[in-house]
């Protein structure tokens, strides 16, 4: 599912890429006259743009000579310590970013997010995420609820081989688990 707005009332999108106030049906006409093709293309291109930038900016600072120093100094009152090997992972650090920024799996997340939401912003009319809403508050997490102890064990069980047979710990591991599937849940109905 792609990124969309908080909130997109009286038929207004307020655009994620821009935070421009687009009145829903310019933003459907001109989808429609564009194409997925095209936003796919802009999407694209606005990625290159933004690693570009960071690299031409952001990058030369980062490499600068004491950059990295100054910020340990600052961040981790490290002044009264050898900083060969802080700033070798510093050093680590940005260079780890700046491949993450270039990665192809990214790329594709961001190209994939931006013209999803696009979409979703321009075609949301409230209900898809008022039965999101209701499909997860009233039926998922009530189901939840209402199987754990039968699903804790179930997992349990599945779990047993990898907990060394320690049928406490593996229900534990499940009971956890399942928490954090519930997070999640709660969290993408407040993205919705």
């Amino acid at each position: 599912m792609g990124l969309t707005a908080i909130e997109c009332p009286d038929g207004v999108c307020h655009s994620h890429h821009g935070g421009h106030a687009v009145p829903r049906t310019a933003m459907q006409k001109n989808l429609q006259s564009h194409g997925k093709e095209w936003c796919e293309r802009l999407a694209e291109r606005i990625y290159e743009m933004s690693v570009d930038t960071f690299s031409q900016t952001v990058m030369p600072s980062l490499h600068s000579s004491g950059w990295q120093r100054r910020h340990l100094d600052w961040e981790f009152k490290l002044s009264d310590k050898d900083s060969e090997p802080d700033e070798a992972l510093v050093e680590g650090i940005i260079n780890a970013t700046e491949s993450f920024l270039r990665s192809s799996e990214v790329h594709r997340l961001f190209i994939q997010e931006l013209v999803q939401g696009t979409f979703a912003e321009a075609t949301n009319d409230g209900l898809r995420s008022k039965a999101v809403h209701l499909l997860i508050e009233k039926e998922i997490m009530a189901m939840l609820e209402e199987k754990k102890e039968e699903l804790l064990d179930r997992l349990a069980e599945n779990l047993l081989e990898e907990a060394n047979g320690d049928f406490d710990l593996a229900r534990k591991s499940a009971n956890e688990g399942i928490n954090e599937v519930e997070k999640l849940l709660l969290n993408h109905t407040e993205a919705v």
